[in-house]
């Protein structure tokens, strides 16, 4: 081990201890070592070795990548992305040199990425207001780091797992009366329960009503508003989410209390993420969901029927599966729009998403959208080497009503190609196959491969020598 990784895996340490409620004594007996010789583990100032290192991840329920230097190659990737600006150009910056500052600063290297988030924010307002100047229009102020991506970071870092929700969620819904899997009276005795329990009347809207949403609730009332034109999925995950809303706002209270998390922009964002969370454990109960799962080899379809669920639901869900010594396949997800536009990330497969677009059109959660409605396999080589199987599937989005405007969107769900075989959507493809691997890469900038007939921009890292008597598959072949 590198003696620069360390001090990192001592942080890691103190964090997962802290996050446990253990303190260094605490912990230090039940690895039968002293409390002084822990808090030099955890200040980086002794070597730890690899069986200790086994016994603490088994303490503190976190795997033995989490601890080590696999932890930072997403902090990696983006901090690679962030120096393909051209604004770096002229620094001969290599990427051990970025590997190197990593790992003997991860802490640093995510305040980087806070402040080039900043100043990405910061331009995109600037172009706002002259665009809104053009046109004689005001421009609401915006916050200078934008709250989708402090709250993304925020369930990276927890890995998309709230143990503190599942519990609480297994049990209400125990209280209210769900059944596990398919259950076509969900919806109504969630209805019963909020009449019950809370004197909340729900109400359907009628389509010929004149509405400006599809849901709403006037505490002083009482009265849950849903439109008809919901579907059953989005109607019932709705009603979840109004009993999450009244039950398990102490627990989400907590959650962000305890991360220091006071930003007025950032905290009704992570706030309503914990609660579809919330809402999701309800729907889909962790164990049952997650043997459901593996016995049908992650066949999002059926568990779709099974837990009256939508597309975007199950698949989401199956990035929550993360509980100690019962975890899923680690997945990367995705949601994109036909532009491009990455509203939805996450990644534990290790594969990069760029944090700021320009993800590679050769990646299937893009050519998704030239075949709407299938789901859409794909072998994905990294210029690394590294190969993920991946998914990908298209559909339209919004209120199924004539006249009413609609979106399509794209779902993106993968994993290593260790995993490939877990999954039913692997069957019939051969994964040693090199020839079936489409070679992707994380953005233009960034990527090698300039070969590219897709290629929009020069990579940074080669000299662009250009002969204007020849013309490859790209424009910006070098030779």
């Amino acid at each position: 081990m590198d003696p620069s990784e360390f001090s990192n895996i001592g942080s890691k340490i103190r964090k997962e201890r802290r996050a446990k409620g253990l303190s260094q004594s605490e912990l230090s007996k039940k690895l039968e070592i002293s409390a002084s010789y822990l808090n030099l583990l955890e200040s980086g100032r002794r070597t730890i070795t690899v069986p200790l290192l086994i016994k603490i991840g088994n303490e503190l329920g976190i795997s033995l990548k989490d601890l080590t230097v696999e932890s930072n190659k997403r902090i990696l990737s983006d901090i690679m992305d962030v120096l393909s600006n051209e604004l770096f150009e002229d620094l001969d910056i290599t990427n051990q040199d970025t590997s190197e500052f990593i790992g003997s600063n991860p802490n640093i290297a995510k305040a980087l990425l806070k402040l080039n988030d900043t100043y990405k924010s910061l331009q995109e307002d600037t172009q706002n207001r002259l665009e809104a100047l053009d046109i004689n229009s005001s421009v609401r102020d915006k916050p200078s780091r934008l709250p989708v991506e402090i709250v993304s970071d925020f369930l990276q870092d927890n890995k998309n797992y709230f143990n503190s929700l599942e519990l609480s969620a297994n049990s209400l819904r125990e209280k209210i009366g769900l059944d596990i899997g398919p259950n076509i009276g969900s919806g109504l005795k969630i209805t019963n329960y909020l009449k019950k329990k809370h004197n909340i009347s729900v109400n359907i809207i009628p389509a010929d009503r004149e509405a400006k949403s599809v849901k709403s609730f006037d505490s002083s009332s009482g009265e849950l508003n849903l439109s008809e034109m919901l579907t059953y999925t989005s109607r019932n995950f709705h009603l979840a989410y109004q009993v999450a809303f009244l039950e398990g706002q102490d627990l989400i209270n907590k959650i962000v209390d305890d991360n220091n998390i006071v930003s007025t922009d950032v905290v009704p964002l992570l706030k309503i993420s914990l609660l579809n969370y919330f809402a999701a454990s309800m729907m889909m109960p962790y164990d049952a969901f997650i043997n459901s799962a593996k016995k049908h080899k992650y066949d999002i379809e059926i568990l779709m029927h099974q837990y009256a669920c939508s597309f975007e639901q199950v698949t989401h869900r199956l990035t929550n599966l993360q509980r100690p010594k019962n975890e899923g396949v680690p997945f990367h997800f995705l949601k994109a729009d036909i532009a491009g536009n990455v509203s939805k990330r996450f990644s534990l497969s290790g594969i990069h998403i760029p944090r700021h677009g320009g993800s590679c059109p050769r990646w299937n959660v893009y050519l998704a959208f030239l075949n709407p409605g299938k789901i859409q396999p794909q072998l994905s080589r990294m210029p690394d080497g590294k190969v993920y199987f991946c998914i990908a599937r298209a559909f339209e989005k919004g209120i199924e009503r004539h006249g009413m405007p609609k979106s399509f969107v794209s779902i993106g769900l993968g994993c290593d190609i260790q995993y490939a075989k877990e999954l039913i959507y692997s069957q019939g493809i051969d994964l040693e196959n090199r020839q079936l691997q489409t070679p992707i890469g994380v953005s233009c900038r960034i990527c090698p491969r300039v070969d590219c007939q897709q290629r929009a921009f020069p990579p940074i890292d080669k000299d662009l020598k250009l002969d204007i008597t020849y013309r490859g598959t790209s424009p910006y072949v070098t030779i």
